[in-house]
């Protein structure tokens, strides 16, 4: 906590040092916002920092803001209903030689009559942990990240940008559990620009961690049972002491899990082209010491494009990944009274690999904002959990958002659309017809194919945003929205509502 402490500081300082530098005149003007001046340099959605100085705009905010979420339409993790509350900081300066850059923000949510996943943020690993009580749930989160760049020399660049994550989360009924999850990343860098023409690189490392204890306080008349997924919810079923879940295994606090990851990224820029490829490769483990249930290697490849010209904005991303899970054979040997783990190799259960495309058309004005994007991802996913038996899946989802933003003296209107959709296609098979295994591998099939129904399904989404901008930088705003999901068959109902407001200044 200490650590945490101190980054804190830090960021606060960053962010606090970059606020103070500007003018008077700057500070209290109409101007854009700090989403537009971030936009509006292409390199802000690098983590190379030294493209912060390729624009000149200087802007900061700070926010209070509250959230409310009720509906049937939703995954199977997410609460009937719930709300959040937090608050946020943001600041882009520009000196003579240097640029700074920082945010904070802090957010506390309470979810009702929750259940499913015990993970912060379900699907980001290759396993995932299910309880069937209904229950509340309250997660705290605390983010910030500080860059700075510095010119060092004529048309050189270096500097640095830090981003990290922590959040804490707890179950208030039986089966409870409490999480404990951290995302942090260093990214160093270089720039070299002459004229029209700019070309950068940086070094990114990424660790995240996240470990989930379960507990039983009450006394109830039967157990409670969890289920570990191990892929396409295909796995183990049972008690939820049971040593095939891990969730309360002798010698392991919890169920750890862990990922680090190295890569670096390349970018260019030509007048107003900009272009970035980044590659990551990922390791990660499941439980410690000599408990290593699972190991999970990875790769990932993302490319984004980008073109300004004159208030018109052309924006491509493109991602691919690809990782697999193992299983590793462990056998506990006593002798003379002491027990050791020994490993007998891993047997791969779980393939994965996906990409994304993402087409993103903008224009903004001094009276009007058009933002239209689309999106197509494709998953693959093969789970073989138990020989001969091999289940692959292929899922599609698709999607298109308009947004148009109009000023109307001190009111910014904003109006929102959207329309979304999948499908998903299975294939099973055995490798061998002679195995002699009569047992099938055990499926969620309920909870699956309710997952399945909310990830593919058609749905359509609304939503009106209005902002009062009063007194010398100071806003207030009320937004809010609805979904509405077709043909369901598995999920409750058809309508999830959204409502918002917050209150801020910037400057």
């Amino acid at each position: 906590m200490n650590k945490v402490r101190h980054i804190l500081i830090l960021c606060l300082f960053v962010t606090g040092l970059a606020a103070s530098a500007q003018t008077a005149a700057e500070r209290w003007s109409r101007v854009k916002t700090y989403e537009q001046v971030l936009r509006d340099n292409l390199w802000n959605g690098s983590l190379n920092i030294n493209g912060v100085r390729q624009d000149t705009v200087s802007r900061s905010y700070a926010e209070l803001s509250g959230t409310y979420e009720d509906g049937g339409f939703r995954d199977t993790w997410q609460a009937p209903r719930g709300w959040s509350a937090g608050v946020s900081t943001a600041s882009i300066q520009h000196m003579e030689k240097m640029s700074l850059k920082g945010s904070f923000a802090f957010t506390q949510t309470e979810g009702y009559g929750m259940c499913g996943s015990m993970f912060i943020k379900p699907g980001y690993y290759p396993v995932d942990i299910l309880e069937f009580t209904p229950g509340r749930k309250t997660l705290q989160t605390y983010a910030f990240d500080g860059g700075i760049s510095y010119d060092v020399a004529d048309g050189w660049r270096i500097g640095a940008m830090m981003d990290f994550e922590s959040a804490n989360m707890a179950k208030r009924k039986d089966l409870r559990h409490s999480n404990w999850r951290l995302d942090m990343s260093v990214s160093p860098g270089f720039m070299y620009h002459s004229g029209d023409f700019a070309i950068g690189a940086n070094y990114i490392l990424r660790k995240t961690s996240e470990s989930v204890e379960a507990e039983q306080v009450g006394i109830a008349e039967s157990s409670y049972n969890a289920f570990l997924d191990k892929g396409l919810m295909y796995g183990i079923y049972s008690i939820w002491t049971g040593s095939g879940l891990h969730i309360e295994e002798d010698g392991v606090k919890g169920f750890p899990v862990k990922d680090l990851s190295h890569g670096a990224a390349l970018q260019a820029q030509y007048k107003g082209l900009f272009a970035e490829v980044e590659y990551l490769h990922t390791s990660g483990t499941i439980g410690e010491k000599e408990f290593i249930w699972f190991l999970f290697p990875g790769n990932s490849v993302d490319v984004r494009l980008g073109y300004k010209h004159q208030g018109h904005f052309a924006r491509l991303d493109f991602g691919w990944k690809a990782g697999a899970l193992d299983e590793t054979v462990l056998e506990k040997v006593t002798v003379g009274g002491v027990t050791t783990v020994i490993g007998h190799g891993q047997n791969r259960i779980q393939t994965h690999s996906g990409w994304s495309l993402k087409p993103e058309y903008e224009y903004v004005s001094e009276k009007v904002e058009v933002l239209a994007s689309a999106n197509v991802e494709n998953h693959m996913e093969t789970a073989s959990q138990m020989y001969p038996y091999v289940s692959a899946q292929s899922l599609m989802k698709y999607g298109a958002d308009v947004r148009v933003k109009t000023y109307m003296g001190p009111f910014d209107l904003a109006v929102k659309a959207g329309y979304a959709g999948g499908k998903v296609s299975e294939e099973d098979w055995m490798t061998s017809e002679d195995s002699g295994v009569q047992t099938s591998p055990y499926r969620l099939q309920e909870w699956y194919d309710r997952q399945m129904e909310y990830e593919t399904a058609a749905r359509m989404s609304v939503g009106l945003a209005l902002r009062w901008n009063f007194w010398k930088g100071l806003y207030a705003e009320a937004e809010g929205s609805w979904l509405h999901g077709f043909d369901l068959k598995y999920i409750s109902s058809p309508n999830r509502y959204n409502a918002g407001i917050a209150i801020g200044m910037t400057f």
